[in-house]
């Protein structure tokens, strides 16, 4: 029976790519899945490229020859059903398919895919350092919460399972347990759009926690430091360029190093955040200005972003060492739970201070100016007025400090 197979690579982020084989007959189209990744770069007309690997281990020849069997397996269905004289029918070439190569999609080795998954977020190269290091920890965990973990293994209580594991050892913080499971979460989303898998999960049980990352920002006298402080390198001048715009527009880095020219209007910038893809329109003021004059100037002329292009682990770490050339030790308690038991520690307060401290910075500047809420997360795309709750909360003990001023005799 007249039917065509397509080997082509579907979509998904980063340079790899799931194999899928697209069938058309009968003016209807079958995608199948193979459950194997290639590189885009190494896959072209259809075939690996030769003394090349995928993620998973597997050699060009190895890829190939696989495909090869599932195009012959394919090929022999349609010739089955015409000596049947019976039409084909997607759904039952899906099924026949999926249980013919049943070990190549779904008992496949769950790290062998999760290598696959950090390789595909470094390549995007917009998390930070410490978020593929945690990534890599979280393969520990893993491998301590089930050795004989397969795709197939998982089911729809296997986020509730994994964190209740988490939380049994007693070896971490809940914010710990928190990102780990919102970061497992990813990784099974990634499984899901790639076929790996087919499974609803169950919603998740809150985990108590208390979060500090309003401490990590900058105040009014520490940000006029820094804004003075010298770079010593071109370097360090653009990271401290850049965590001032940030500070004075409140973008997040995703959209600070993707802000191009023709983003920049004469009184605002127009962004659509990569993180919730939000149009916001974000007003200028002096200081914002003046570093876009800076970096339209005719040295920049041939950049279409504003800003140079920098990775987001080597911008985190220029700007560690400027917080800690301008003095920002100051002790800082951060508070945590370890399932239900409250505990506190110290650190230094460059330790706890980032890229994303800039953001926060502006929305503390923006309340301590007087600014409104609901200007400030028209602003920031915000989602509610209850997001600015915390650094409210900040601001009015802020407040306080400085009326107990007058407590001192006169």
């Amino acid at each position: 029976m007249k039917h065509s197979i397509k080997i082509t690579l579907g979509t998904a982020k980063g340079e790899l790519k799931p194999i899928r084989l697209r069938v058309s007959f009968c003016s209807q189209r079958v995608d199948l899945v193979t459950g194997m990744s290639y590189e885009e770069s190494n896959f072209v007309n259809g075939k690996a490229k030769n003394n090349t690997k995928n993620a998973n281990r597997q050699t060009a020849v190895e890829v190939n020859l696989m495909v090869a069997q599932m195009v012959e397996f394919i090929d022999k269905y349609f010739l089955q059903c015409e000596l049947d004289h019976r039409r084909p029918k997607p759904d039952e070439l899906k099924n026949l398919f999926a249980a013919q190569f049943k070990n190549a999609t779904t008992n496949a080795d769950i790290l062998v895919v999760y290598d696959q998954y950090i390789k595909a977020k470094e390549k995007e190269k917009q998390l930070a350092y410490k978020s593929i290091l945690t990534l890599q920890f979280i393969r520990k965990t893993l491998i301590e919460f089930d050795k004989n973990l397969t795709l197939k293994r998982i089911t729809p209580t296997f986020l509730n399972d994994y964190k209740a594991y988490l939380e049994a050892t007693n070896r971490y913080k809940n914010t710990s347990i928190h990102v780990f499971v919102f970061m497992m979460k990813g990784f099974l989303n990634y499984l899901n759009r790639n076929k790996y898998i087919n499974v609803d999960f169950e919603q998740r049980t809150t985990i108590k926690r208390i979060t500090n990352e309003t401490q990590s920002f900058l105040t009014h006298q520490e940000l006029k430091n820094f804004y003075n402080l010298e770079p010593q390198t071109p370097m360090e001048q653009l990271s401290k360029d850049m965590f001032l715009f940030a500070c004075f527009t409140g973008l997040r880095f995703s959209d600070l190093s993707a802000l191009r020219k023709s983003d920049i209007h004469p009184t605002q910038l127009e962004v659509v955040t990569k993180k919730t893809n939000k149009r916001i329109f974000i007003d200028l003021n002096h200081y914002s200005k003046e570093l876009i004059e800076k970096y339209t100037a005719d040295r920049y002329a041939a950049l279409d972003t504003l800003f140079p292009s920098i990775s987001l682990p080597h911008y985190n770490k220029i700007l560690h060492a400027l917080f800690l050339r301008c003095g920002f030790d100051s002790p800082v308690t951060l508070t945590y739970y370890k399932g239900s038991k409250r505990y506190e520690t110290t650190q230094k307060k460059y330790e706890i201070l980032s890229s994303h401290s800039a953001r926060r910075t502006f929305v503390v500047e923006c309340l301590q100016k007087g600014i409104a809420p609901l200007v400030i997360i028209r602003w920031t795309g915000h989602s509610n007025l209850e997001t600015l709750s915390p650094y409210i909360a900040i601001v009015d003990n802020l407040k306080r400090q400085e009326m107990s001023k007058f407590d001192t005799p006169l």
